[in-house]
């Protein structure tokens, strides 16, 4: 009577050990890492031809889906049939004990196929972590710069020259912009606050030499001299002799060491970048005598606008950032190379900004006239008014013209990064101020760059928005370029000061050590602003790709001192309207929540500093095409 039961338990342990095995494949199959999950030239193909396309991996899914249902709908029909042969049993020893031994082996078999597939996942999980985790950190190790992530995930802004620049001119000067006041004694070796005499470079923080050379031969204390802006925040570095050589090109590296502070003694560089910054650029062999010039401003000349409209200068290279920026308030220290007047003819207050990589100026009233959608202030001009800019061009060495002349600490009025002064009508030549002893040849008195417009008593309230279309990369595109900038088109100009690496980021997920960098451009015809971001190649398909989070916080402004909030933009819902109750736009989706990445937070937390509350993100995936 047992027999039937003997010929039907040797094929059952065949069949489970084969489910073992099978139960394995299947879940790598299932489970397999993102590396293997590209698309293949059959899957573009179905794409192309409407066919049904699914991953072999789902489909494999759904199939061990069905196989434990059937599993399920067999042992719950066992158990019946076991009970139906204990119930007919009457008290009878066989039958009894066939009911029991078909129970038995029913649990015992369900165990097993179970006990296979939590086995089967446990060790094929590990060996795939123990695998793929070696390889995306090889990945992200061949993709990743050291020293580079205090750049726009730490405290730095930005630099010029930019990381990896070429055919730099040999009188450049060098310019570093923190995310907060330093302590000037750890950046200056003789600093005693005095502007009238030269300060010089602190060689132990900032360490500049020509790269093949090392840092053995670098430039030392006397040989830099170092100015700064009012707000401590960015640094010049003029070395007194120029750079490279005449007869070949020279690639520098410039580090910036631990032993910079903050202005609070604290250091600047912590957390996931404690160990500094460095990057590299190469000098050509010819020096810089163009004079910079203006390319565009906002407002344009005789246009009409609100009176909130922000004032801004472009120009056609990087400006010192030292000579262009300050304030004009009150009595004291008066900054004068750029005067805005009202139509008596009286100094508007305000202060002027440079951002957009030291192309870009920016002027703020102190009038205030109101509050944005996230309770900022709003500035104003005068209204109903005549407003006239003058933006000054400096004093010109006479011996080196279009070389400026320095007046103690900075200059007399704007210059480019080689100290070339403002050519304010764009004539090709530099002539300097009315005080000057060389005459413009076109018969002007100045090479000021001079316009005027019309403010209105209007205050424009329009919250900035991304256009639809107006990423590149879209939300969740694959497959893109590994070095285009990641571009977001606005529907307005937006206020360059406010477009920096404090409300404009990227961050890599899984994360490495990644720098970014923000830069904007406006079109004139449309009055619209395009957000760059800048980055080092994201990691290509061929090594598995990687996710790349675009992210965008309401500190980003119009032009009229509007903050991106509620935030607007392209994705299945965000584009619908403003809805008070969900004002963020996260992936698309809107959102009750401000927007934030897992390793955006790390970073930041890291850091010490605290995030600012994301109103837009756009995430990309990385596998890009070459």
């Amino acid at each position: 009577m047992d027999r039937p039961f003997m010929k039907f338990e040797a094929p059952t342990l065949r069949a489970l050990l084969l489910g073992v095995v099978a139960f394995s494949v299947l879940f790598f199959l299932v489970n397999v890492h993102p590396t293997f999950a590209q698309q293949t030239a059959f899957e573009q193909f179905g794409t192309a031809s409407t066919l049904p396309t699914d991953n072999i991996a789902i489909i494999i899914a759904r199939v061990i889906r069905v196989a434990l249902t059937v599993v399920g709908i067999i042992f719950v029909c066992l158990v019946i049939y076991a009970g139906f042969l204990y119930l007919l049993a009457r008290g009878e020893v066989e039958p009894i004990k066939k009911a029991k031994k078909v129970l038995q082996q029913s649990i015992i078999g369900l165990f097993i196929i179970f006990s296979a597939y939590s086995i089967a996942s446990f060790i094929l999980s590990r060996l795939l972590e123990a695998a793929f985790t070696g390889t995306a950190s090889a990945v992200a190790d061949a993709y990743s710069e050291p020293l580079s992530g205090s750049l726009g995930g730490g405290v730095l802004d930005d630099h010029y020259p930019e990381r990896d620049a070429r055919d730099i001119a040999r009188n450049t000067r060098i310019f570093v912009s923190f995310k907060e006041a330093i302590n000037p004694e750890s950046i200056v070796s003789n600093y005693d606050g005095d502007d009238s005499t030269d300060d010089y470079l602190n060689a132990d923080s900032i360490i500049i030499y020509p790269t093949e050379q090392g840092a053995g031969e670098a430039l030392e204390s006397e040989a830099v001299v170092v100015t700064y802006d009012e707000d401590l925040e960015v640094f010049v570095f003029d070395p007194v002799e120029y750079l490279g050589s005449a007869e070949e090109d020279t690639n520098y590296t410039v580090t910036l060491t631990t032993n910079i502070e903050k202005e609070s003694g604290s250091s600047a560089f912590s957390g996931a970048y404690a160990s500094g910054y460095s990057w590299t650029f190469e000098v050509s062999t010819e020096i810089d005598l163009t004079p910079p010039y203006v390319t565009s401003v906002v407002p344009q000349q005789d246009a009409q606008e609100p009176r909130n409209i922000t004032i801004e200068i472009n120009f056609s290279e990087a400006m010192d950032p030292v000579a262009s920026t300050g304030s004009y308030i009150g009595d004291e220290d008066l900054f004068t190379n750029i005067l805005v007047y009202n139509e008596a003819g009286e100094v508007v207050e305000g202060t002027f900004e440079i951002s957009n990589a030291y192309r870009t100026l920016s002027f703020t009233t102190t009038d205030a006239c109101g509050e944005d959608p996230c309770g900022d202030t709003i500035y104003c001009l005068p209204s109903n008014q005549l407003v006239d800019v003058v933006a000054k061009a400096a004093t010109i060495n006479e011996d080196e013209a279009p070389q400026a002349e320095s007046t103690g600490f900075t200059f007399d009025g704007l210059v480019d990064a080689a100290a070339n002064s403002l050519d304010g009508d764009h004539d090709g030549e530099a002539c300097g101020s009315a005080s000057d002893t060389i005459e413009c040849s076109d018969g002007d008195e100045t090479d000021n760059k001079e316009w005027n417009f019309t403010t209105t008593d209007e205050i424009e309230d329009t919250v900035p928005q991304i256009i639809e279309e107006g990423l590149d990369p879209g939300v969740e595109e694959d497959e893109i370029s590994q070095t285009n900038d990641v571009e977001i088109t606005f529907n307005t100009y937006l206020k360059s000061s406010t477009v920096k690496t404090h409300s404009v980021s990227l961050w890599p997920d899984p994360y490495y050590e990644s720098w970014f960098a923000v830069r904007k451009e406006n079109n004139d015809e449309t009055e619209r602003t395009t957000v760059l971001i800048e980055h080092p190649s994201f990691v290509s398909t061929d090594e598995g790709g990687w996710d790349y989070w675009p992210v965008l916080t309401n500190d980003i402004k119009s032009a009229y001192q509007i903050c991106m909030y509620p935030a607007i933009g392209p994705g299945s819902t965000c584009t619908e309207g403003r809805d008070e109750e969900k004002p963020y736009c996260c992936n698309g989706i809107a959102s009750r929540s401000a927007c934030q990445t897992g390793w955006q937070e790390t970073v930041e937390a890291e850091q010490s500093v605290s995030p600012a509350p994301s109103d837009y993100v756009l995430p990309n995936n990385s596998e890009t095409e070459l």
